[in-house]
C-alpha cells in the first residue's frame, strides 16, 4: 500500500480532484438551466405568406393556451399542447414550437396560401391551395381572383384547378380578376381593363378555353383591334373565340 501511495503524484491528485469539482459544477449548472423560467417568445414567419397572421396573433394563442408562460419553468412547457393549439387557427398550415438552450420559447409559423376568395351568398372565404376553405383574416386581405356564387361541394375542386391555371399564368393572372357562377352554373370572367362579358360556360376545356382567350387577346393587341367595341367574348366553343358587339 506504502509502495502504491508513493507511485502516485500529488500532481495528479491535483489534476482528478480539479476534473472532479469541475464535473460538480457542470452537474450543477446544467441542472439550474434546466430548471430556469422561459426568457421570451419569439415568434417566426417562414415561407412567402407572412400577412394572414400577426406575431401577437400566435403569442395570444400560446398566452390562451398556457397562461404567463415567461414565468413557468421551461420543464413543464407542454410543447405538443401549444403547437396543436397554434395549429388550430385555419389561417396556419404548419407550425414548430420548441425551446431554444437560452431558455426562449421559439414559434415558427408557415402560413397558408390563398389562390381565391369566394364571396357568397351566407358566407365568404378563401380557397388555399389545397382546394379546401380557409376564413378571411382581419389583417389583410389578398389580392386574388374574386369569385362570386354559391359553389356546390362538388364543384370547389374544378374552381381549384381554374384558379391554378389562372395563377400559373403571367398574363391570365393579371388579366382575369373574377369568376362568376351564376346558380344555372353559367360561367363568366371579369377582365381587369375590358368592360366587355366573357362566357365561360362550364368547367369543361378549361384550360383550353383560358388558353384560346390569352391568344385571342394577344392577337388583339398585336393587330391594334379595337377590342372595347365587342359587349361579349364568347369562350363556349373550344374550336373558337365568338365576339359579338
Amino acid at each position: 500500500m506504502k509502495k502504491l501511495l508513493k507511485k502516485i503524484k500529488w500532481s495528479d491528485l491535483r489534476i482528478l480532484m480539479m476534473l472532479g469539482v469541475l464535473l460538480f459544477l457542470y452537474s450543477f449548472s446544467n441542472d439550474r438551466s434546466t430548471h430556469r423560467n422561459l426568457k421570451g417568445v419569439d415568434i417566426i414567419f417562414k415561407g412567402e405568406e407572412t400577412h394572414f397572421v400577426t406575431s401577437s396573433d400566435v403569442k395570444d394563442i400560446v398566452t390562451n393556451k398556457s397562461g404567463n408562460i415567461i414565468a413557468q419553468d421551461r420543464t413543464t412547457v407542454d410543447l405538443n399542447t401549444l403547437e396543436k393549439g397554434v395549429l388550430q387557427n385555419k389561417l396556419i398550415k404548419e407550425a414548430e414550437v420548441y425551446v431554444t438552450i437560452d431558455g426562449v420559447l421559439k414559434v415558427e409559423v408557415n402560413q397558408k396560401k390563398a389562390i381565391g376568395r369566394v364571396v357568397g351568398e351566407v358566407e365568404s372565404y378563401y380557397l388555399d391551395e389545397n382546394g379546401s376553405q380557409m376564413p378571411l383574416s382581419d389583417n389583410y386581405a389578398e389580392r386574388v381572383v374574386l369569385v362570386e356564387g354559391n359553389i356546390k361541394n362538388e364543384a370547389q375542386g374544378e374552381l381549384k384547378r381554374m384558379l391554378d391555371v389562372i395563377n400559373g399564368d403571367e398574363f391570365l393572372k393579371q388579366e382575369i380578376t373574377g369568376i362568376s357562377i351564376q346558380p344555372d352554373e353559367v360561367i363568366y370572367l371579369k377582365s381587369r381593363v375590358n368592360k366587355f362579358q366573357i362566357l365561360f360556360g362550364s368547367f369543361n376545356e378549361m384550360e383550353r378555353k383560358l388558353m384560346n382567350y390569352k391568344a385571342f387577346m394577344q392577337y388583339a393587341m398585336n393587330e391594334n383591334i379595337d377590342i372595347d367595341s365587342y359587349k361579349k367574348i364568347n369562350l363556349k366553343f373550344t374550336q373558337q373565340v365568338v365576339c359579338s358587339k
